[in-house]
């Protein structure tokens, strides 16, 4: 009778899929990470039933052992009584044969038996449980919005992150201090008050540290933007953070200390490399400089929150790089020229076609529209 031959099972394709499953519980895949998955599952069944296995493991784990009656060393006893699962390994070798004896070779003079594959399959899903229980243990806390898509966060200390679209952050809390990185785009934060444990917000090098406070906080290509809507702010550039420490704990530190905001009454000391910003203020820090805005329109910088975009005589460079976070189909300009060209005025971030229209109302402007694109020339005729 001829003998059936199972098939392997691929560790890889179960690492795989824990991490798509960790990714998926997360809740922060956008569109462009959910067409990869739907690739992944569709690539091969194993990769589609690899998944359906972890998520019932998952789900089901709670289940199998609800009394907790199998310890670590009943089952150790149990394998150990199965003459399925002991190998019987050779009388070890006097101690000069082993060292003559090639690794090979005493590898392939143990004895193997084929384990069921029931058991096997046990192992392996076991296996990469375990990877999945670590994996969501240890994974910092990501948040990411996809192109459109605005989130609303709660964090576990009670503050509330607002994330914009094409934004992403990641979440690091301690005891001592709550830590966010803004790794791209944009975010407004409303910060629970806790003076034992700031919260600091970490942007392409600019660090901005807040007790109770709502601030808003953008990075764009050209810099990053801190606009404060109540309270006070503490905000360091990496740089000067590691070069002008008074006290050197800051020195050669990834994440140096930030003093506290002052408070009214003057109790903290104001520290030269700090700018402190209060309500209705607003910094913009590059590698090398920071400037504060003259007059200020706080209600314009978070005007994103209302699904509108305002802008006063921004230039059109600037309204390409706001327009293109909100629209799969972006924005060109194909005419250098025209990167001065000003606007001013409020469209909504989720009708494209407002601003569409609007430039087409403009002299001297020509508008192209293609599948992908809005191309965007000089009109010389």
């Amino acid at each position: 009778m001829e003998r059936k031959v199972q098939p392997k099972l691929n560790t890889q394709i179960y690492e795989e899929a824990c991490d798509w499953f960790v990714e998926f519980r997360d809740g922060d895949l956008d569109a462009n990470a959910r067409r990869e998955f739907d690739l992944w599952a569709r690539r091969s069944p194993e990769h589609l039933a690899a998944y359906l296995e972890i998520a019932a493991i998952w789900n089901e784990g709670p289940s199998f052992d609800p009394l907790q009656k199998w310890d670590a060393d009943t089952l150790i006893s149990q394998a150990a009584k199965d003459p399925d699962n002991v190998v019987q390994l050779p009388r070890s070798p006097p101690p000069d044969a082993a060292r003559e004896t090639p690794v090979a070779q005493l590898a392939a003079d143990i004895p193997r038996r084929p384990w069921p594959r029931a058991t096997a399959a046990i192992v392996v899903l076991s296996l990469a449980l375990g990877a999945l229980v670590w994996r969501v243990a240890l994974r910092v806390p990501t948040y990411s919005t996809a192109t459109g898509e605005q989130r609303s966060i709660a964090l576990a200390d009670g503050s509330v992150v607002e994330l914009n679209s094409r934004s992403k952050i990641e979440i690091r809390y301690s005891k001592e201090e709550r830590d966010v990185d803004l790794l791209e785009g944009q975010a407004l934060f409303h910060v629970a008050k806790n003076h034992a444990r700031p919260f600091v917000v970490a942007a392409d090098g600019t660090r901005v540290r807040a007790v109770g406070t709502q601030f808003d906080v953008y990075k764009k290509a050209s810099g990053t933007i801190v606009t404060v809507v109540e309270g006070t702010v503490a905000i360091l550039r990496d740089g000067l953070a590691r070069s002008d420490a008074s006290d050197g704990s800051a020195s050669g530190s990834a994440t140096p200390n930030l003093p506290a905001p002052p408070v009214i009454d003057g109790s903290h000391q104001v520290l030269p490399g700090v700018v402190y910003l209060s309500a209705g203020e607003q910094l913009t820090v590059t590698p090398k400089t920071e400037s504060k805005t003259a007059h200020p329109n706080v209600a314009s910088a978070t005007a994103w929150t209302q699904r509108q975009l305002v802008f006063e005589s921004a230039s059109l460079s600037d309204v390409a790089e706001e327009f293109n976070r909100y629209n799969e189909r972006q924005l060109v300009i194909q005419d250098p020229k025209l990167y001065d060209f000003h606007i001013s005025g409020v469209f909504s971030s989720t009708d494209p076609a407002s601003l569409v229209r609007f430039l087409r109302q403009r002299p001297g402007v020509k508008v192209v529209e293609t599948a992908s694109e809005i191309r965007i020339a000089r009109n010389i005729s």
